[in-house]
């Protein structure tokens, strides 16, 4: 690999074997090297995919004029979500952070604050995603003797979520969220009771229903043609399937499909599993 461009003392844009430009990133990788210049494979920590398009062009420039020092918190975090989070997330979010931070710290200096109105919601439903988060924020501020509100953690925390999506989109990690809330509200409601989000049932049935929202969205439903145990469940719980109809109408209004019988299958047996202990 060549250097086409030395970004800052860590960061230099060269091409893959497929001639894609990508940003390679490694301790005084840059430092003292010129264009065309061979990079030694040794000195390569990271390298990050630089999208042929005109949002990769705008991120490489927001790259070359970001201080080293939020590229480390970036790279910071990342190793705290891969160590943190079972799976780890997709690196390509490193331009995502890059942005984020360097504009939250921006604002911090500047005396702006934005409140962000889902702090709650994202405590409740990605608690791993926010325990990372708050652990880059220590770190954060720690590190640059700034004081970033608790909020700026739920900030963290939906990029986060993002990276671990097959499709990395800001506005389906904020619908997610949105979902979530909408839908426990309705189990809530339907059931008349009030959740233990303490309670082991309540990890599981939070984790499916994250999985379940991300089908949704994605529009990538479990679909077959055996409805011979969706008729047994149905008849044996006839009050859960009609909260699991309430949830159906509820993603056909608001994401415009409907939900096949094995989808709403799932449902009912989770639905079943997290209430039957709470009534």
């Amino acid at each position: 690999m060549k250097v086409i461009k030395v970004l800052n003392n860590s960061l230099v844009l060269s091409t893959d074997s497929d001639n894609n430009e990508v940003i390679v990133m490694g301790k005084g990788i840059g430092f003292g090297d010129k264009v065309g210049d061979v990079l030694d494979p040794a000195s390569i920590e990271k390298i990050y995919a630089v999208q042929d398009n005109q949002k990769g062009r705008e991120y490489l420039r927001l790259i070359e004029d970001t201080p080293e020092a939020h590229i480390e918190i970036v790279q910071m975090i990342l190793g705290l979500a891969n160590a943190g989070l079972k799976g780890g997330v997709n690196e390509q979010i490193f331009f995502t952070l890059v942005d984020h931070i360097s504009f939250a710290i921006e604002r911090y200096h500047k005396g702006i604050s934005i409140q962000n109105r889902l702090l709650f919601e994202v405590k409740r439903f990605y608690p791993h995603e926010f325990t990372v988060a708050l652990q880059a924020l220590a770190y954060i501020n720690q590190r640059l003797n700034i004081q970033l509100p608790e909020e700026e953690a739920a900030n963290i925390a939906f990029h986060l979520v993002n990276g671990q999506t097959d499709v990395q989109n800001m506005e389906h990690t904020l619908l997610a969220v949105k979902m979530l809330k909408d839908i426990f509200n309705i189990i809530q409601y339907h059931f008349r009771i009030s959740i233990d989000t303490d309670s082991l049932n309540y990890a599981r049935f939070l984790v499916h229903m994250q999985f379940f929202i991300q089908r949704m969205v994605e529009k990538k439903q479990v679909v077959s043609k055996d409805d011979f145990i969706f008729s047994q469940v149905i008849r044996e719980y006839p009050h859960v399937y009609r909260c699991a109809l309430l949830i159906r109408d509820y993603i056909k209004n608001l994401l415009e499909m409907v939900m096949s019988n094995d989808e709403l299958l799932y449902l009912v047996i989770h639905l079943t599993r997290i209430t039957e202990k709470e009534e």
